[in-house]
């Protein structure tokens, strides 16, 4: 009975040390709130395409950039076929895996194609 409690205890302790270390190393989720764009702080959008795997690779080095310049930027993203989205897609003729650069005040300034490297975002948005 001991031994089976020290087993239980030693893969409890196992899994909860897992759980901690993969929530210390998970970049966060990056935004989805296009609200942000023009509250003074320049903005980045990439249109996310579940479909395409050039925006998995984008995701990880807007979270490289994320991490760079901190607060300082929104990085958002929109997914591409969300019905949620289609108003700001159209508006802003957005494709799969484009990039979208706006101003502090909201405007549109830029558009890229992914991929874009994490330096290149921060020297974009600088």
């Amino acid at each position: 009975m001991k031994i089976l409690k020290s087993k239980l205890f030693l893969t409890l302790l196992i899994v909860m040390s897992f759980v901690v270390t993969a929530s210390v190393l998970m970049p966060r989720p990056i935004d989805m709130n296009l609200d942000k764009i023009g509250n003074g702080q320049k903005s980045v959008v990439f249109a996310y395409d579940l479909n395409l795997t050039v925006s998995n690779k984008q995701t990880i080095e807007i979270n490289k950039a994320r991490k760079l310049v901190g607060d300082d930027v929104n990085f958002l993203v929109v997914k591409v076929g969300d019905p949620q989205t289609s108003d700001f897609r159209s508006r802003h003729r957005v494709k799969s895996s484009d990039v979208l650069f706006f101003n502090a005040s909201g405007e549109l300034v830029d558009r890229q194609v992914a991929l874009l490297s994490a330096a290149a975002l921060v020297e974009r948005v600088q």
